[in-house]
């Protein structure tokens, strides 16, 4: 089991410090906060990202690394409070135009393609109902997002241009998720592996309307393995 957690929390925890922090902290304790109706685990997600009304674009894949939590409600319901300390959403489209003070830059950048990367801290909240005698569940998140860093990469003949249109951006994103999972090693002896597909709607803008005009709102189609520390059956 630690095996299989500590190859999965190589993958990106020493991509920053709070990834770092968070990976050691479930390793760690999760074994020792585990109870019957309580415990912690790793999670790692894929997400294919698309955002609304943006012309000539192309969903591109994004990720989500952090802490999932169960807490057991009765025999089938589950509340599951997640944070995703990594929430990487990443667009790419065939025409944008560089927008900044320096007009020699922006004239250099005038409908080029260009690649987004959005960074969030996520916090969904689901609500899963377990199947008692199969290993499938199903499940709803409302989810609050706030927004880290943004850069768009320009590109053109000459070269690439990594610019930082953080505030371009929205602070806050929010919307809902959908979830069906399947449980691998539901026995009761404390090793389990979550497959979850996913898919989220967001409800607010991304971007400042003096930036892109008109609905630009993230939907993403997405794929995330839990390892949760769960109490072995005596």
């Amino acid at each position: 089991m630690r095996k299989v957690v500590l190859h999965l929390a190589l993958i990106i925890c020493f991509t920053s410090t709070v990834n770092a922090q968070a990976a050691l902290f479930a390793l760690v304790f999760g074994d020792k906060v585990a109870t019957e109706n309580f415990n912690i685990g790793l999670e790692i997600g894929f997400p294919y990202n698309s955002i609304s009304s943006i012309d000539d674009s192309s969903p591109k894949l994004g990720l989500n690394f952090g802490i999932s939590g169960n807490i057991k409600l009765s025999e089938n319901w589950i509340m599951s409070p997640n944070i995703y300390f990594l929430s990487r959403r990443n667009l790419k489209t065939d025409s944008f135009s560089l927008t900044s003070n320096n007009s020699t830059l922006n004239d250099q950048f005038i409908n080029v393609p260009t690649e987004f990367s959005l960074n969030y801290i996520d916090v969904p909240i689901f609500f899963n109902y377990i199947f008692t005698e199969k290993s499938i569940k199903l499940g709803l998140a409302p989810q609050i997002s706030f927004r880290t860093d943004a850069n768009g990469l320009f590109s053109n003949e000459d070269g690439e241009f990594d610019f930082n249109i953080k505030n371009q951006t929205e602070e806050i994103d929010y919307g809902f998720l959908a979830q069906l999972g399947y449980i691998l090693g539901k026995d009761g002896q404390g090793k389990e592996i979550h497959l979850q597909l996913r898919y989220y709607q967001g409800l607010a803008n991304v971007f400042k309307t003096n930036y892109i005009n008109g609905s630009n709102k993230v939907s993403f189609l997405s794929l995330h393995i839990s390892v949760p520390f769960i109490k072995s059956a005596e």
